[in-house]
């Protein structure tokens, strides 16, 4: 944790200094731009969204006009499970629906923060098409950043007239960490790396400061409990929240709080994976080492009463065999093996850069490595469902909409992609290796470029039209997978005779630079990287 808390504390500097920067080329600016053309609230709505308070975490849900609610919810869900939302949606969004004056009683409404809907807003405001929704996302994201600064002591209802017979602390944790989890989201999508990494930090602080990665976990200790887990029960799941009231839950809202804590955990876990592969950082949570060691069951595996685990991703990476096959254990999956294909290019890079009598990693240990990783890569995609099987369903509600077809095919194309970059990335290490020989860099060339094309083909069983929205991280990996068909097409073009694939690898090319270009009008991040990719061409 005091590694954690460094980290955090160098992120908060540098935010800092960006904020100062930012702040000062502000100043100096005196030209303010406007589109005399887009309509905007009414000054009644204005009011009433942003009345003066003393504290940014006292505005309620309500204070937003119940139409600009719906809109803002509706521009929200048909991705919440893209952006990493573990909780149960539909109540939250009937919670944050619900107003007094519609006679609706609020007794056993689940608890919302503020902080929640704020960054549940600030989403809504930048995914939504009407521009007199869209004009309101730098005051969504000026009270969002209030509010979640003081997220653990902050009210924990949005709503008057719920009842507050004790203080709810698992409710307040694991609703920070869903609202930092879609902070970062938010964060990474607008180009904004480094505040997401912050969000990203204080996430795995939550889940780490909660014990989430040692839930159902063998070595637990009845006397482990009440100091253990701060989430309101104990680790061996009594039923019992500590909170003062000592109320007997019922077995379906036990079973129902320790999957939110279970998927809380392997979300952090998946969002800090990728985003530290494609950025190279060092690990904040390093589960490699024997004090972060993950017991944690892997999301939506069944569970009795007995259960208790140990070991998971250290399992998983020995290849013990599992039936863990929800959408979000391989996504969690495919992060990992990611995160590790680039660990281990970096201890190769770091040999090459201070070579010496005894490096990290010798090749017979890369070797078996690289092996072991290739095995677990192939073995992972063989289990992806494939996205031409999921059938269409019709986005009709609250609960079609976060489940529609749509959203799991572009969940599934990110899952694919992961996997694909993963496996070209290693192939590269293989190429570059001198322990290969011109047969096996030959064959393992062809492989990758392989991989690049069936990746790039995929971008066409998802339909992409009117999305606003795919996780930020294929910013980051579409680039790569263009970068090694662009060099293939170069190569091909340079041959005494044209190639065959020249024409099929242009074609997926020409996929990657629409895909991106469709979301780069949304995403900053996006189109800063497809500024880059055309620049391959």
């Amino acid at each position: 944790m005091e590694y954690l808390e460094r980290k955090i504390a160098e992120l908060e500097s540098r935010i800092q200094e960006r904020e100062n920067s930012t702040a000062t080329e502000q100043t100096n600016s005196s030209i303010s731009l406007h589109d005399p053309y887009l309509q905007i609230p009414t000054a009644t709505q204005i009011q009433s969204i942003w009345e003066p308070h003393r504290d940014p975490s006292a505005r309620r849900s309500e204070e937003v006009p119940l139409q600009l609610r719906q809109s803002l919810l509706s521009a929200f869900i048909p991705y919440a499970n893209e952006l990493g939302f573990f909780l149960d949606l539909t109540e939250i969004c009937n919670t944050i629906m619900t107003t007094p004056s519609q006679g609706t009683s609020n007794v056993g409404a689940p608890l919302v923060t503020p902080a929640l809907v704020h960054v549940i807003f600030l989403l809504g405001s930048h995914l939504s098409t009407s521009p007199q929704v869209t004009v309101l996302e730098p005051r969504f994201f000026s009270i969002a950043q209030g509010s979640i600064s003081h997220i653990l002591s902050s009210p924990t209802s949005t709503i008057p007239g719920i009842s507050l017979t004790s203080n709810y602390s698992h409710w307040k944790v694991l609703g920070a960490i869903q609202s930092h989890v879609l902070l970062a989201q938010y964060y990474f999508h607008t180009g904004r790396k480094l505040e997401g990494k912050y969000s990203v930090n204080i996430a795995i602080a939550l889940v780490l400061g909660t014990n989430m990665h040692r839930i159902r976990s063998k070595e637990a200790t009845s006397g482990q409990g009440q100091t253990h887990m701060t989430l309101g029960r104990d680790n061996d799941t009594s039923g019992v929240f500590l909170s003062g009231s000592n109320t007997l839950q019922t077995q379906f809202q036990k079973e129902k709080e320790e999957t939110q804590r279970i998927n809380a955990f392997w979300t952090v876990l998946a969002l800090n994976s990728r985003w530290e592969a494609v950025e190279g950082y060092g690990s904040s949570f390093p589960y490699w080492k024997p004090a972060m060691r993950i017991d944690t069951p892997w999301p939506w595996v069944k569970l009795t009463p007995a259960t208790r685990n140990s070991f998971t991703i250290q399992r998983f990476l020995a290849n013990h065999q599992d039936d863990a096959h929800s959408t979000l254990a391989l996504y969690a999956k495919a992060c990992i093996l990611f995160e590790q294909v680039f660990e281990l290019t970096n201890r190769c890079e770091r040999n090459q850069s201070s070579p010496g009598p005894n490096p990290t990693l010798s090749a017979p240990n890369f070797l078996t490595v690289l092996n072991n990783l290739t095995r677990l890569i192939t073995q992972l995609i063989s289990q992806i469902p494939s996205i031409s099987s999921i059938q269409y369903s019709p986005p009709n509600s609250i609960s079609t909409r976060v489940s529609n077809s749509g959203s799991k095919k572009r969940e599934l194309l990110v899952i694919h992609t992961i996997t694909r970059v993963a496996i070209i990335q290693l192939y590269t290490l293989f190429e570059n290796t001198s322990c290969s020989s011109s047969d096996e860099r030959a064959r393992t060339h062809k492989l990758k470029v392989e991989a690049a094309n069936e990746s790039a083909k995929m971008i066409g069983l998802v339909d992409g039209r009117s999305v606003t929205f795919i996780d930020s991280i294929m910013a980051m990996l579409w680039p790569k997978i263009a970068h090694v068909l662009i060099t293939e097409i170069g190569r091909l073009r340079g041959g005494a005779t044209q190639d065959p694939g020249l024409v099929d690898y242009q074609k997926s090319f020409d996929l990657v630079v629409q895909a991106m270009s469709g979301l780069a009008s949304s995403s900053p991040l996006m189109s800063e990287q497809l500024k880059k990719v055309q620049g391959f061409s």
